[in-house]
Formats: C-alpha cells, sequence, structure tokens
C-alpha cells in the first residue's frame, strides 16, 4: 500500500511545485534574457574605450552592437543563460575584436612568409580568455557553495520585485569588480607556473606554432605585465559575473516572493493547494517555506483568514482548519527539541555519542593501566589455524632471538602479547572484553619491555569471567594493528594543524542544528499569532482544547534551547558582513529563534494574563509561566 500511494504523492508534489514556483522560474529566467542586450551594450562600449575620440567610439560601438557576429553571440548567449554554462566568457572574449578574436592566426615571422604555404601560429592571447574564463567558471562553482549561496533568504519585509532587484544591482556590480581582480590576479599566479602545458598541448594535438615576434609568451612575468590584455579578462570577468549573479538574484526574488494559500479552497479540485493540507503534505522544502511564511502573514495581519482558521465544518462542526495547522506546528517545534537533545547529548560525550555496550573500566591491580574495548572479533577457522601455526613457530624461538626494531614478528612483541592475560589480573573482569596493554611511544623499539612468560601459544586467550563463562580474546595479530592504530590516531590528534583541517568547526555543528529555524520561527510566530488572537476572534473555542498542549511544547523547548545556549561555542555571535552581497544571516539564525521563541511566549502570557493559571500544567511548567507572566524571564 506504501508503494502504491508513493506515485500519486510525487506527482501530487510535482505539480504543486509547477503551479506555485513554475511561473516565477520562467519570470526569473526571461528577465535574465531582457537584461543580457543591456549588459552586452556596456561591455562592447567598455572593451572599445577611447577617450581621446569619444565620437568616433560611441560610433564603432553602436556599429558593432547591430553587426550580424554580435547578434549571433546574443542568441548564444541567451541559450547559455538558460542553461547557466561556464562557457559564456569565450562569447565575450569573440566579441572583444582585434588580437583577441580568434585562437589560431597567420604566422608573421619571415621564414614562414617566404614559404609557398604559409604557417599557422596560436593566439596565446584567446587561449589565455578561454583559460581564464574556464577558471572563472569553476572558481565561482567552488565559490558558490562555499558561500552557501544555495541558501535562499526569505525578506523580513515584502518588498515589490522591481525595488529589491534595484537595491541588489549596486551591490551585483561592486561585488562582481572585486571578485573579477582578485580572480584574475589568481589566474595570473596559475598560469604563470601551469600555463605552458595547455600550450604546448594544444599546439602539438593542433600542428601549430608559436609566434614570439607577434606577442611576448605569457607564461612570463613580462608577458603578463600587458596591461590591455589584463584589463579585457577583468572586464570579461566583471560582465560574467554579473550576468550569472543577475540569474542568480532573479531567481532568489521570485523565488521568495510571498504566495497566498487558500486556507478554505472555494472548488473541490483546489484543495491539494489549501494552507492546511499543504502544511500537512510531503511537499517540496521551498513550498513549505512559502505555506509556513502564509500562515505567518495571515495570522498576523488578515482577520478575515484567521476567520476561516477558527471556522468549523460543515456538516459535522469539527475544527479542521486549526487542528491541521496547529498539529504541524506543534510536530515542528517537537522535533527541534528532539534535536537540541540529541546535541546536548552528544556534545556531553565530547562529541561521540555513546553505545549501549559500552562499560566503564575498572581499575585492575596489574601496573598496566591504559585499556581500549575491542569490537567483537570474527575470525574463520583457516585464519584461526594460521595464526596459530605462527604463533607456535615464532614461540619456538630462543628468547633472545629479539627484533631490533619493535615489529610484531619477534618473539618479544609475542611474549608481551601473550604475558598481558595473567590469570589474576583478567579474573573478574566484565562480559564486554577488556584487553589490556602498553602504550608505547609511536615508531618505539618494544624490545627492552619485560613482560611474564606466558605458556600457552595459542593466539587466543580464553578466561573465565564471574559467571563462568569463557571469553574469547582477539588475535595477536589484530591486538597489534590496534595498538598502531590507536598510537597513530593519538599522534595525529596532536598535531593543531593536521586537526584543523579534518576535525569539524564547532560553528559548524552549531548551524546544522538551526539550518531550517526560520521554518521553525515562521511556525511559532503563526501559532503565537494565532492563539493571541483566539481570544477576541474564536467565538467557538477550538483553541482552548489545545492550548495545553501548545504551552507544553513551547516551554519545553524553552528549556532545551536555555539548556543549549550554556553549552560552549552556542553563545558566540559570529560577526556579519553588511552590505555584502554573499548572504551570512544563516549563521545567526539560532539567536533569532531564540528572541522568536520568548517573544511568543510572551505574546500568549501577556494577551491571556491570570487566565493561564486554569490550564493544566505540570509544576515545574507552572513556575516557569509564573515567571513569564511577572516579565522575570
Amino acid at each position: 500500500m506504501a508503494s502504491a500511494m508513493s506515485g500519486p504523492g510525487a506527482g501530487g508534489s510535482r505539480d504543486i511545485l509547477w503551479r506555485v514556483l513554475g511561473w516565477r522560474i520562467v519570470a526569473s529566467i526571461v528577465w535574465s534574457v531582457v537584461l543580457l542586450p543591456v549588459c552586452t551594450t556596456v561591455f562592447i562600449i567598455f572593451s572599445s574605450i577611447d577617450l581621446f575620440h569619444p565620437i568616433q567610439w560611441l560610433s564603432d560601438s553602436f556599429n558593432d552592437l547591430y553587426s550580424s557576429y554580435v547578434i549571433f553571440y546574443l542568441l548564444m548567449l541567451s541559450v547559455v543563460i538558460i542553461i547557466i554554462s561556464v562557457f559564456n566568457v569565450e562569447f565575450y572574449a569573440v566579441m572583444t575584436k582585434g588580437q583577441y578574436s580568434f585562437l589560431v592566426v597567420p604566422c608573421t615571422s619571415s621564414e614562414s612568409l617566404d614559404r609557398p604555404a604559409a604557417q599557422t601560429c596560436l593566439n596565446e592571447y584567446h587561449l589565455f580568455f578561454l583559460l581564464a574564463g574556464a577558471f572563472m567558471g569553476y572558481s565561482y562553482s567552488l565559490l558558490y557553495f562555499v558561500n552557501n549561496m544555495n541558501y535562499v533568504q526569505f525578506p523580513i519585509i515584502q518588498q515589490y520585485k522591481f525595488l529589491r532587484f534595484r537595491r541588489s544591482l549596486l551591490l551585483i556590480v561592486k561585488h562582481s569588480c572585486m571578485e573579477s581582480l582578485f580572480l584574475v590576479r589568481n589566474f595570473c599566479i596559475v598560469y604563470y607556473f601551469l600555463g605552458y602545458i595547455p600550450k604546448a598541448w594544444i599546439t602539438t594535438a593542433m600542428d601549430l606554432h608559436t609566434d614570439e615576434q607577434f606577442h611576448r609568451p605569457l607564461d612570463t612575468i613580462s608577458g603578463l605585465l600587458n596591461l590591455s590584455l589584463l584589463y579585457h579578462v577583468w572586464l570579461c570577468g566583471v560582465f560574467l559575473l554579473m550576468t550569472w549573479y543577475i540569474s542568480w538574484i532573479l531567481f532568489k526574488i521570485y523565488s521568495t516572493e510571498a504566495h497566498v494559500f487558500p486556507v478554505q479552497p472555494p472548488f473541490a479540485e483546489e484543495s491539494d493547494e489549501c494552507l492546511p493540507k499543504v502544511l500537512n503534505s510531503n511537499a517540496p522544502l521551498i513550498i513549505k517555506y512559502l505555506a509556513f511564511q502564509d500562515l505567518m502573514l495571515l495570522a498576523q495581519y488578515s482577520s478575515s483568514r484567521r476567520q476561516e482558521v477558527f471556522s468549523l465544518s460543515q456538516p459535522g462542526g469539527h475544527p479542521h482548519n486549526w487542528t491541521a495547522i496547529s498539529r504541524e506546528c506543534l510536530s515542528l517545534l517537537n522535533d527541534m527539541t528532539q534535536r537540541l537533545v540529541l546535541y546536548q547529548e552528544a556534545a556531553a560525550t565530547n562529541g561521540r555519542v555513546s553505545s549501549s555496550h559500552s562499560v566503564e573500566p575498572k581499575e585492575l591491580d596489574s601496573p598496566v593501566k591504559q585499556k581500549i574495548e575491542l569490537e567483537p572479533s570474527y575470525q574463520p577457522a583457516w585464519v584461526k589455524l594460521l595464526l596459530q601455526c605462527w604463533l607456535c613457530f615464532v614461540t619456538a624461538k630462543t628468547p633472545d632471538a629479539r627484533s631490533p626494531f619493535g615489529t610484531p614478528f619477534g618473539s618479544s612483541m609475542v611474549k608481551r602479547v601473550a604475558g598481558i592475560f595473567d590469570g589474576n589480573t583478567c579474573y573478574g573482569l566484565p562480559q564486554s572484553p577488556q584487553l589490556i596493554r602498553r602504550g608505547p611511544r609511536l615508531w618505539t623499539s618494544v624490545s627492552g619491555q619485560q613482560m611474564p612468560e606466558f605458556s600457552n601459544p595459542s593466539p587466543y586467550t580464553f578466561l573465565n569471567n564471574a559467571e563462568g563463562r569463557t571469553v574469547r580474546q582477539p588475535s595477536v595479530f589484530y591486538s597489534w594493528i590496534e595498538n598502531k592504530r590507536e598510537q597513530i590516531k593519538n599522534f595525529l590528534s596532536k598535531r593543531v594543524l593536521i586537526m584543523y583541517f579534518f576535525s569539524k568547526h564547532p560553528e559548524a555543528s552549531i548551524q546544522a542544528v538551526f539550518s531550517d529555524a526560520q521554518m521553525h520561527i515562521w511556525a511559532l510566530e503563526g501559532l503565537s499569532h494565532l492563539v493571541a488572537a483566539s481570544f477576541t476572534e474564536d467565538s467557538f473555542g477550538v483553541v482552548q482544547t489545545t492550548l495545553p498542549a501548545i504551552l507544553n511544547t513551547l516551554l519545553t523547548l524553552q528549556e532545551a534551547v536555555d539548556k543549549y545556549f550554556k553549552l560552549p561555542h552556542a553563545s558566540s555571535k559570529p560577526p556579519r558582513i553588511s552590505g555584502s552581497l554573499v548572504d551570512t544571516s544563516y549563521k545567526t539564525l539560532r539567536f533569532a529563534f531564540r528572541a522568536s521563541l520568548k517573544t511568543a511566549i510572551y505574546r500568549i502570557t501577556t494577551t491571556f494574563g491570570e487566565h493561564l493559571n486554569a490550564v493544566q500544567a505540570s509544576a515545574e511548567h507552572q513556575k516557569r509561566l509564573q515567571q513569564f507572566l511577572e516579565f522575570k524571564e
């Protein structure tokens, strides 16, 4: 039955995604294509700049704009904008004309002109443009995920789309200019060291020659100090990045525009788009965000739509709308509470969740103190036989024949491991096997260690626990591997530089907990506004039946949040960069969530006042609720 229902559910999710976001995506792409001729016009004007002859400069620029090849590349750029490719820098490079237009040019040397067939040479300027475009495309793709540009921020204050785009346009130009400058600098460094590789490969593959009289090699310092080349590459990078950023910002503006979901659809066939059903369905995440945003706006500003939420069904008289909305909001908040509790438990164990079979190590009488807990070992029969034969062979040697390198194949190593399991020492261990071992320094010899002899040559040691059961210990070779693995792990964990690159940053773990906190904030605001409005607008009393559950959920979440912010690194507020195109508000979502939660509780307590004393709650929650009523929180 689950598989039968998954198909229509997935189809319904795609349908509502297309109905809500389809026209927005199409509109953002259309506007990106419409703005492309404007960007191309500005690019052509600046690429052929001539301040000493301004009239001729402008006339030549407009003549180039109406030429056939520019119109052709505009159409190609429009296709590229639709698929967001990284190769549109090539079209910008071709539109610059002059010495940067073609990859293959006739050689200008005197030797080639005397021949009956003139040779063709590689135009390294054009190759430099193409490689710069690939480097910028790769850097843009990398920075897209490094800066979390896939994070979509919903505006707090709803504005017209034109105003939002006009505000972002100056930031796009500024950010593109600065980023293109840094990318050109980095590419010049890379090309200086590795530029000869693609140049040699292309000249060999296409049977081209290099004409050093036409221009100097660009993989030298003197060749890279070509201001005209650097300016045109920087200009191509600016308009390339502007093209991408305009498409990106238009998609964000259109996708985050508020959408109104009807509470009660006028027709039965439109019931899939009603707000209660969208909130309780497995809709795409962007649709859920828009639904909770609409719930917040509904609860805060629309009295007529709030009446639809508080209304009863006809016939039957059941509050289906309020039940569905409140159930989804409470479920979302309970999930956040469980997430915070799990994070606190993980932080209490230093990031490692304790397993159910682990036990506390006991202090033994043996001078060897260090212990490790080994996993249950399973060895096939042929491995057991091989290890027994190997151990019998090495123990048959003379006791003085010791390996000077501390390898596991020396008799001293065998004696050391075998002598660990002394009967007096190991008697009375818990049921989970505990292996006692020394901790020799890394890569040092163990030949000098004196350990008691043990006559049993078997690779397994059988111990009797307190219940009389026989416990099988792991093999010698497995113990040596585990010993070395732990030593290497401890050795590397003390190196700060290594742990900096391979350990998880505490701020990243904190941000992961509140990655979708914006949806929880809207659930808090929408639920609290509806509860506060029900004090005067709920004529049927549908909210009173769920008010104890709502208060219990909010107060439990408040306790979890208070405990969470007492953990290390949780209260440290990351710096927020103002005036930047890259949004960093996701780093401070936990503080916005804490403020929204406290505001939601105060909104309910100030509205109901002393009436909340009649609400059924635990003694601890009653005490906490009284602190909110007295404004002591």
